[in-house]
């Protein structure tokens, strides 16, 4: 929001409700008390009739019968301000709009316009929108299932802090009761949010975004991928162009950081034939692993090329389901049961010294990597775990980890 959108809001706050604390003015502009007295003095050196009181029943109020003259905003200001208002989503500020483009005598120059729906959507994602908009406005506690991309759906309870656009998607900063930790939610993710009908009165202070939903930065994966020329529209909607290396040939060269889980092995493969791994091998292996997976489960039933498949694998296929049994005799992070084999990269303390019981993915300079429940982590886990061990399926590993798990000192109660 710009210095002037700013401004004028606290003008049209103060028309329409009289006096104001700083402290509400701070609240509803979303910015601190200090900024809201810079704003006041501001305003009153540009001839705006705007005073503070001090004490009880004190704040900020305007001068008794002030209307708003559009002479106080410049030609500049006013574009900026009826921007700003217009690009609100759907009708948010259709009304303040109206009554600008009015008072600036100026024609609704109709370049832009923010819709929330999906193609194809309807008015459920904008209704979503407004649910969560008011329920961060009015501090109500939310609920709504979540769909992680650990790939389970369970119940949470948040208190919503702000809404954020982010890349290609919004997304719900909030406070996650079960939790007791803050958790970023992609809109499209959240599956039927209500409020609870609570009101918290807690002060909200979210960590800026820095990866999106709310998978904690384990198990991450520098790639090194190569996309066919025919990508590019979908190589610049999805990667920032820093990332994106043109190649004598057409193709495109794109060197991202991604969390390696069943997310990353979907994406890869909604670009088809489009798309090669360079790095790292096991990325690739594991990928094409899929890749014959989906073509015989199209194909029919027929013989599969076993030599093919077991060199993609890693380890090769057993004949039995393994079980935790086979590996008593090994020495596991003690927080996400990653066997710690020679060649391991451990996991280090607060005072760089190599961590003896966690990885480097789990544990850096004395803290876990990422706060998470071992519900979650055994969701995390599960998918490499089947994947790795032909034969396994997902339930079956982690039926095995829940019985591991609580044995590992991250976990142990």
């Amino acid at each position: 929001m710009s210095v002037v959108t700013r401004q004028f809001q606290m003008v049209y706050l103060l028309l329409a409700r009289g006096r104001m604390t700083a402290g509400e003015l701070a609240q509803q502009l979303e910015v601190s008390p200090r900024t809201v007295l810079r704003d006041v003095d501001s305003l009153s050196a540009a001839g705006v009739p705007i005073y503070t009181t001090q004490g009880t029943g004190g704040g900020v109020a305007l001068l008794p019968g002030y209307v708003l003259d559009r002479a106080a905003f410049s030609d500049e200001e006013q574009r900026q301000l009826l921007t700003a208002l217009q690009s609100l989503p759907e009708q948010e500020g259709a009304q303040a709009l109206t009554k600008l483009s009015a008072l600036f005598r100026r024609g609704r120059e109709d370049w832009l316009q923010v819709n929330l729906s999906r193609w194809g959507g309807g008015t459920a994602d904008s209704e979503k929108f407004q649910l969560l908009k008011r329920a961060v406005l009015e501090r109500q506690v939310l609920r709504f299932d979540y769909a992680s991309s650990y790939g389970s759906t369970r119940p949470r309870r948040a208190l919503p802090a702000r809404l954020v656009f982010k890349g290609q998607g919004w997304y719900l900063q909030a406070f996650d009761l079960d939790r007791e930790a803050y958790r970023t939610f992609r809109l499209s993710r959240m599956l039927s949010p209500s409020p609870t009908g609570e009101v918290f009165h807690r002060r909200l202070d979210p960590p800026d975004i820095d990866y999106s939903g709310d998978i904690p930065p384990l198990f991450r994966v520098e790639a090194r991928l190569r996309f066919a020329g025919c990508m590019a529209y979908r190589v610049y909607d999805e990667f920032d162009q820093g990332c994106v290396t043109p190649q004598p040939d057409g193709s495109l060269l794109v060197e991202a950081v991604f969390p390696e889980d069943q997310w990353l092995y979907g994406y890869l493969l909604s670009f088809g034939a489009g798309v090669e791994v360079l790095s790292p091998d096991p990325l690739r292996r594991r990928l094409a692993a899929l890749g014959w997976k989906i073509y015989w489960a199209h194909a029919g039933k027929h013989d599969t090329p076993c030599q093919g498949w077991g060199a993609m694998m890693e380890p090769s296929q057993p004949k039995e389901v393994p079980t935790m049994e086979q590996y008593k005799d090994m020495k596991f992070c003690q927080s996400c049961g990653m066997p710690l084999g020679p060649g391991t990269e451990l996991g280090t303390e607060a005072d760089g010294s190599a961590s003896p019981d966690y990885c480097s993915y789990c544990y850096k300079n004395g803290r876990f990597a990422g706060e998470m429940t071992m519900e979650e982590m055994i969701d995390f886990c599960a998918p490499m775990m089947a994947q790795s061990n032909p034969g396994m399926t997902q339930e079956q590993a982690k039926a095995q980890m829940h019985q591991f798990f609580p044995m590992l000192k991250r976990w142990k109660r």
